[in-house]
Order: C-alpha cells, then sequence, then structure tokens
C-alpha cells in the first residue's frame, strides 16, 4: 500500500534523477584593483588563452572539463602577472549579468603562483560578499603544465567575483623566479536554472499515480 512518506519518496527520486550538472562560464571582462596594471593582458586569465583545450561558455559541463584541464605553464601572452615586486594582487571579474555561480575554477601560475586566496561575490560590483577565505591554492611545479584547483560554495546570485591574493609567489626558491602573483586562468561554475519544473520520469510517474489511487480509495474506504 502507497502511503503519504511514498508518495514524497517517488517526488523526491524524481527531482534528483532530473538534476543537472553545472555548466562552466567565463567572465567577459577583468579589473586589476590593486597590484596592477601588471604583467600580460588581464583579458588571458578568461579568454581560454594557455588551456589545452577549449569549452564553450554556458553550455560545456564543468566537471568533466574543469577537473582535469590542463594549462600551459609558458608564459606567451597566456598568463597574467602583477606588478614586479608585489606578493599581493586585487582582481575582480565580470559575468556579464547577474547569474547563480556556485564554484570557481582557478588555474595558479606555476612560477609565480598564489599563497592565499579569498574570493568575494557582488551583483553591483561595489557590496561585496565573502564566498570563500584563506584558501591555499596548490602550489604547482615550476614550469610543468598545471590542473585547476575547484572551489565550491552554495549558489548564490552574482555578477562579480573578487580575488584577493596574498603571499606571493608561493614556488620556492623564488630568487630566480619573478616576485608577483601570477593567474593561469579562471572560470566559474554556472548552477542549473533553478525556475524550470523538472519532468518526472516513467518509474516517478508511475508510482506517484498509484500513490494517488490508493489514497483516493482510503479516503473512499473511509467515507
Amino acid at each position: 500500500m502507497f502511503t503519504k512518506n511514498s508518495i514524497v519518496a517517488a517526488l523526491s527520486v524524481a527531482l534528483f534523477s532530473t538534476a543537472q550538472a553545472g555548466t562552466i562560464v567565463s567572465a567577459v571582462d577583468a579589473t586589476v584593483l590593486s597590484g596592477g596594471p601588471g604583467i600580460g593582458d588581464i583579458a588571458d586569465t578568461y579568454n581560454l588563452f594557455g588551456l589545452f583545450n577549449d569549452y564553450v561558455s554556458g553550455v560545456t559541463d564543468f566537471d568533466s572539463y574543469a577537473f582535469t584541464a590542463l594549462h600551459d605553464f609558458e608564459y606567451k601572452g597566456q598568463e597574467w602577472f602583477s606588478n614586479e615586486g608585489t606578493t599581493s594582487s586585487v582582481v575582480s571579474y565580470d559575468l556579464g549579468k547577474v547569474q547563480n555561480i556556485q564554484g570557481m575554477a582557478f588555474w595558479n601560475e606555476d612560477g609565480t603562483g598564489v599563497g592565499k586566496l579569498n574570493l568575494l561575490g557582488s551583483t553591483d560590483g561595489t557590496n561585496w560578499f565573502s564566498l570563500l577565505s584563506n584558501l591555499r591554492p596548490t602550489d604547482n611545479t615550476f614550469e610543468v603544465a598545471y590542473k585547476a584547483d575547484i572551489y565550491s560554495w552554495q549558489s548564490v546570485a552574482l555578477r562579480y567575483v573578487k580575488l584577493e591574493m596574498s603571499a606571493c609567489p608561493q614556488t620556492q626558491p623564488a630568487s630566480n623566479i619573478l616576485i608577483a602573483c601570477g593567474i593561469g586562468e579562471v572560470a566559474f561554475n554556472a548552477s542549473p536554472a533553478t525556475t524550470t519544473v523538472p519532468e518526472l520520469n516513467p518509474i516517478s510517474m508511475g508510482a506517484l499515480g498509484l500513490g494517488l489511487m490508493a489514497v483516493g480509495l482510503r479516503r473512499r474506504r473511509q467515507d
């Protein structure tokens, strides 16, 4: 016999069975707030330059791409560095519109890696709230292609993401490496649209239908 709990369970299965993975999205602009203008073009940290494989912003699955994608260790106009001699820097990325974001991929440059990272979000670029703090990005091996650090947070509506970087450069010994904060690439994890009503799969629809029929029969018997 179907009970109220079994109906709820069927609905839960239906909802979870239609869950979608997040999609990877790129920024459309960036601003160096401190430690700049820096060396190189800050746009090279979000325009896919240096990544061995491209993705389609707003289409490609975030997890399947970001967890495996490698970034070239060669500079060649594919990375950005803060002003020489700086050990901290702040950069703000503009995603172009307010959208639900649940994480970020950060390719920490191999030679001038960021030692400490704070992430903040904003809808207007003026009022900021904390996403994650006191992060310690991977100290990637010098002159070796590197993977991204993946950071996740509860999905939140935002348009701007600010990176507060310090303890640069991370790689040691630093005597023959540029003293600066280096970024290879950043990309963001957009969560699925929450306004779309998910479709029930056939099994869950059948279970729900039988459950409702059972409830109806029980009510008739009680009457």
